[in-house]
């Protein structure tokens, strides 16, 4: 099963929404599908001062082609950020796939022109 890593960009949380009810949101949303291997806040663009902060939720898909399996990690992500929008502003959906030992850039299938 491959593994994937789905990130959002966080610009903030929304008034009365305590931070870490935005982690919770998207490892809600992807588990209701997937199975989650991890899920973490990663502010590394923050400390380097070229970013913000972006939750990350790393899941395993079902074995199938791998059109298909990017096109159902895409739509576990897609899941993810609708939940993330519910309690914070964010920017930026990506997803990336495991593959031999680095995670490589999926594209984006266009399908909703707000990420």
């Amino acid at each position: 099963m491959p593994s994937f890593r789905a990130s959002l960009g966080i610009v903030d949380a929304l008034p009365g929404v305590p931070p870490e009810a935005v982690l919770e949101a998207a490892r809600a949303a992807v588990a209701e599908v997937r199975h989650v291997e991890d899920s973490h806040v990663d502010v590394e663009p923050v400390i380097r001062g070229d970013g913000i902060p972006r939750v990350v939720v790393r899941f395993v898909e079902p074995a199938g082609s791998p059109a298909d399996e990017d096109a159902r990690a895409w739509a576990a992500a897609t899941r993810m950020a609708t939940a993330v929008r519910e309690v914070a502003t964010t920017a930026s959906l990506r997803l990336h796939r495991r593959q031999r030992g680095r995670w490589q850039p999926r594209p984006n299938p266009g399908t909703d022109p707000g990420w």
